[in-house]
């Protein structure tokens, strides 16, 4: 049986870290969409970098973890019985969280197939298979956790919840040294960028992929150590903020180096 403070500070200290990066993603779409206005972005990539997808799914995952917060903490102030249930978590932290979680992915998994000239097609695949079952299995556990109102359920489908945090652990390490390699082969062939930017690519696109798999790893080993209790769930709550804050980083970077690419007249789209 877990105590009040361990049943209590996951539930506290991952939605407060949740707010805190969505304060950053606000910073990093202002800067997104000050320097690519209009259609001066790929369609694509504006699809998925803007309000009109990624931060509006975050701002609504913000709003539901605070209504988490008032139900646990306020509502259910003292009350230990509250702090087992999952109110509207399972919509914002598995459902939510997994739709920005593929999104993302699937987007590093388009920057791939380009930088790769469209021939890594089953490497492309493999991680698109491995995002979709992390995706699926985030899916069900919420479902389930909404069925059964309880934390318990988690605990109760331990191998379906490593599943999810394994799977995504393992795309986010593809998505980190595919990037890099052909990042190196494609600068390497095409010699028009300098050291100082090829470093700076290279370095933030391992950096940001690095990040999200650091909190994955994280996350399962605390399930791992401690299959009973509820402490995964702090890192977990940051993971769609971590994802979405990585895809703004890795767009706004290329305004560091969009005057290399308009004097070598290369395509500015990816």
């Amino acid at each position: 049986m877990s105590s009040i403070e361990e049943l209590a500070a996951p539930l506290l200290l991952g939605p407060v870290w949740n707010w805190f990066l969505y304060g950053v993603l606000i910073v990093q779409f202002y800067v997104y969409s000050y320097n690519f206005p209009g259609d001066g972005d790929n369609r694509y990539i504006k699809l998925l970098g803007t309000m009109y997808s990624i931060f509006f799914l975050e701002t609504v995952q913000t709003a539901l973890s605070g209504a988490d917060l008032y139900y646990w903490f306020s509502v259910g102030f003292g009350n230990e019985d509250q702090l087992v249930t999952p109110f509207a978590s399972f919509f914002d932290l598995q459902i939510l969280g997994s739709v920005v979680s593929l999104s993302v992915q699937l987007f590093f998994v388009y920057r791939i197939w380009l930088l790769s000239e469209k021939r890594a097609r089953w490497l492309c695949v493999s991680i698109c298979l491995l995002s979709v079952i992390s995706a699926l299995g985030a899916f069900t556990t919420g479902i389930i956790s909404y069925l059964a109102n309880l934390f318990i359920a988690f605990l109760q489908l331990e191998i379906l919840e490593m599943t999810w945090i394994a799977a995504n652990m393992l795309s986010n390490l593809l998505i980190a040294s595919t990037m890099l390699y052909y990042l190196r082969r494609v600068w390497d062939r095409d010699g028009y960028l300098s050291d100082h930017v090829l470093v700076s690519i290279v370095r933030l696109t391992v950096e940001t992929n690095l990040v999200t798999t650091f909190v994955s790893i994280v996350s399962f080993l605390i399930i791992t150590v401690y299959p009973h209790k509820i402490f995964y769930l702090c890192p977990t709550y940051i993971l769609g903020k971590l994802y979405s804050n990585t895809l703004l980083v890795s767009l706004n970077n290329r305004i560091s180096i969009r005057p290399t690419y308009e004097s070598s007249g290369k395509a500015f789209d990816c």
